[in-house]
């Protein structure tokens, strides 16, 4: 495998914990239901768009794809799903955290590649991205597993770089080529984590590996191009994605835990290591989480709810970005 950087030359490119601050804009975000789903058999998480397509997966691997365009234009039949397929990963340890495009399209497919995020703690592939190569012709979609990336940190701690504890999350930042994993150093539960004091939020950066470089990558130490630690303010990690250098990423389970799990985003600079803007966003997004997609300038939040407790159906939500 390619080395990008050399272990002893990564120091430079550390930004520190102590030179952090908590400034950001703490923001009043528009905020409206873009599209109530319909055709759910399982728990909501990743969510990716493409074109007119909006791919809502499921845990364990399920995809529902439902129509942008009617969705926009706020047409009833927008709600039912015009496909479903499973992810050439799926299965009962995939918990489907996360889902992102790339910048690599496979030849004869229908989409750049789909970068998966399992998110399970403590299964077989906790470490482990998905890469998927998706194909549509006409209603039908198929996927097909042609890579899988592995996060090795044997060696960060001894060479100076903290570790994450695990279930980390893989973001594509189309616009700068790079992917970063995303995770904490302790799980960001408070069973797991009793002093908040000593937990921090962790990014690395490495290239996104090519095609070319065969069906099993390994990143690890000498892989790294930088890490970045940023403050420990929110608990209960879901996902997010990359837009020009920043992290957007939402928390907690909505109003099932209004204390401790509120619904929240963060969004952190990776170039300053601050967090740089912050959303408390309880009454506006009632429900779970799950996975975030920046389109056209807006952030477009997917949640996850329970029927069995009279919730509604899940609702797929349009946010306003920092700035707007």
């Amino acid at each position: 495998m390619k080395k990008i950087l050399a272990s002893a030359g990564l120091a430079t490119l550390c930004i520190a914990a102590a030179a952090q601050s908590f400034a950001g804009l703490q923001l009043e975000p528009e905020c409206s239901e873009f599209l109530v789903k319909e055709g759910c058999g399982r728990a909501q998480q990743g969510l990716e768009m493409h074109g007119r397509y909006i791919f809502s997966l499921e845990d364990g691997g399920h995809v529902n794809v439902y129509d942008f365009k009617k969705a926009a234009a706020g047409k009833k039949e927008a709600s039912t799903p015009i496909a479903g397929f499973e992810l050439a990963s799926s299965g009962k340890d995939n918990h489907a955290n996360n889902a992102e495009f790339g910048i690599e399209t496979r030849r004869g497919d229908s989409f750049p590649l789909m970068y998966i995020s399992n998110g399970k703690v403590g299964s077989d592939i906790e470490w482990t991205c998905f890469v998927e190569g998706i194909k549509r012709r006409g209603k039908t979609f198929t996927s097909e597993l042609v890579q899988t990336i592995t996060l090795d940190i044997s060696g960060f701690k001894e060479a100076g770089f903290e570790p994450v504890f695990g279930a980390p999350s893989w973001l594509i930042d189309r616009e700068r080529e790079s992917l970063w994993v995303f995770s904490a150093h302790l799980r960001t539960t408070p069973q797991a984590c009793p002093n908040p004091e000593e937990n921090f939020y962790i990014a690395y950066k490495f290239r996104i590996p090519a095609l070319s470089e065969g069906e099993s990558v390994r990143l690890g130490l000498e892989d790294l191009q930088a890490q970045v630690t940023f403050p420990f303010d929110v608990w209960f990690t879901q996902a997010g994605c990359m837009h020009d250098g920043k992290i957007f990423y939402c928390y907690g389970v909505g109003k099932a835990d209004p204390v401790k799990r509120p619904s929240r985003i963060r969004v952190y600079d990776t170039d300053s290591g601050t967090i740089v803007a912050r959303y408390e966003l309880n009454e506006e997004i009632p429900y779970e989480m799950e996975d975030l997609v920046i389109r056209d300038g807006w952030i477009y939040v997917n949640t996850n709810t329970n029927r069995k407790r009279g919730q509604p159906e899940p609702v797929i939500y349009k946010l306003s970005m920092p700035g707007q």
